[in-house]
This record gives structure tokens, C-alpha cells and sequence, in this order.
């Protein structure tokens, strides 16, 4: 049976089909006008990057950073892959970290962390070493640094810009945070960690001592030194080496 629309049928079925029109029209402006807004933003000039500045540096020279990043000035700043630019810094020996910000309309900020040197290793000369084991690249104010001297590595171990793996250096950094973690202002008095096959000495010259740690079982070591060392102090003042090597006693000598 054949169906008939009245007049009014059909004109609401009109308006309908103009609704859709109208609504598939407005979408397809607005995707026109994301589109040219996006265009406008990815290439107007006035969000390109034009200013990098930084914060934290101190040893570090500004223009040997300023060089990682040199080609970010002439890129639009939203699309700017902060994410390559981290991973270069990360490359650098003197740097532990660096953030990235961008501030609009033209600048980025780079905010970053220097590595502290808590030691000096010897090795045919001074070279800085932070916590983790990182070998710095040496400068001018390397040798005037005064930190402890790590003594006794392997020549080939010791290589600029690459962590130390060397068991008997990760032992001496370990060392080095006990004898601050216990023995207080002990720790800025240390003058030399000497690393041997028997294990590693450190030379303390004010207190002028040298402790025998060897080469296991620091950490209980050092905790028995410090629980007597003053009774050390008191009772033998021409103490100068403590071999703390055994498991029951303490053996104090007085010449090294």
C-alpha cells in the first residue's frame, strides 16, 4: 500500500534534511578554522624561538651548553621536541640533569644541574669523580679542589666522561658516604683513599691516622671505628695506624 506524506509531513521532513546540512556544515568550517589556526600557530613567527637562557650553571662554560642547543633558535616553540634536547645533556659529563620549559610566545629556559665532585682520582693526574662514579673532565680548578684523593686505580679504568666501574672506586665512594654518614666532621678531614689488592686505607692527616679497612665489610669497619675512637684518642695519642681488619680486635701501631 503506497504511503502519502501531507504538505506537513513533508516540510518537517525538509527542515530535517537542512538541519543535517547546516550541522555538517558548521563541522566542516570548524575543522577548516582548526586546521588554519593550527597552520597559524605552527608558522607564525612570532612563536618562533628566539631567546635560551639558563640557570645553574657554574663550572660548566654557557657557550659549551649554549652549543647543545644552539639549533633550537628558528623553531616554531609548540613544536619543539624538548625529549631530543634532554638526552643531549644527558651525554655531558658535568651534568647530572636539566629541565626544559618553554615560555611562551619565544622562550625556552634550562634549568640545570651540575654534578658536585666529592673526590679526586690519580690517575697520570686529577680528575674529578662525583657519587655515582662519573669521571668529569678536568679544568683549571681541578687540581685547587679540596677533596679526598682516590690512589691506587687502574690507569684504563679511569677515563674521562665515562663512569668508573672499578669495584675498588664504587667501595671508595661508598666509603667516603659512611665516614660522613658516621664520623661527622671525620669525613672533611680525609686526605686519601689508597686502593690496593689488600682492600683501601684512608689517610686521615689532622687526625693522623690511617685506617685498614681491606676489602670487605666496610660498613661494620668503620662503625667500630667510630664507636672508639675517642677511647683511641685518649688512651694512645701516638696512635697513627688503626687495622681494623679483624673481627674482635683492633690493632693500633704507632708509625705507618
Amino acid at each position: 500500500m503506497a504511503i502519502v506524506r501531507t504538505k506537513r509531513q513533508r516540510r518537517k521532513a525538509r527542515r530535517a534534511v537542512l538541519k543535517r546540512l547546516a550541522a555538517a556544515g558548521a563541522i566542516g568550517l570548524v575543522i577548516v578554522m582548526v586546521f588554519q589556526f593550527y597552520s597559524f600557530l605552527t608558522t607564525s613567527d612570532k612563536l618562533t624561538v628566539t631567546s635560551v637562557v639558563f640557570d645553574g650553571l657554574s663550572r660548566v662554560d654557557s657557550a659549551e651548553v649554549d652549543r647543545l642547543v644552539a639549533d633550537m633558535r628558528g623553531q616554531n616553540i609548540l613544536l619543539l621536541p624538548l625529549e631530543k634536547y634532554i638526552e643531549r645533556f644527558e651525554g655531558h659529563p658535568r651534568l647530572r640533569g636539566v629541565h626544559l620549559k618553554k615560555i611562551l610566545p619565544n622562550k625556552v629556559v634550562c634549568t640545570v644541574e651540575e654534578r658536585e665532585p666529592v673526590a679526586l682520582v690519580w690517575a697520570n693526574g686529577f680528575h674529578e669523580v662525583d657519587d655515582e662514579g662519573m669521571i668529569m673532565t678536568s679544568d683549571e680548578l681541578t687540581e685547587l679542589l679540596d677533596l679526598p684523593i682516590i690512589t691506587g686505580l687502574s690507569l684504563d679504568s679511569v677515563q674521562e666522561g665515562t663512569y668508573c666501574r672499578e669495584i675498588r672506586l664504587i667501595e671508595s665512594l661508598e666509603i667516603l658516604k659512611l665516614c660522613k654518614r658516621f664520623g661527622g666532621g671525620f669525613a672533611g678531614d680525609i686526605s686519601e683513599l689508597r686502593v690496593g689488592e689488600s682492600g683501601i686505607n684512608v689517610v686521615s692527616l689532622k687526625e693522623g691516622m690511617v685506617l685498614l679497612l681491606g676489602d670487605s665489610d666496610h660498613e661494620s669497619r668503620l662503625k667500630k671505628f667510630f664507636l672508639i675512637k675517642n677511647t683511641i684518642s685518649n688512651r694512645d695519642e701516638t696512635a697513627r695506624l688503626v687495622d681494623l681488619r679483624f673481627e674482635d680486635q683492633v690493632v693500633l701501631r704507632n708509625s705507618i
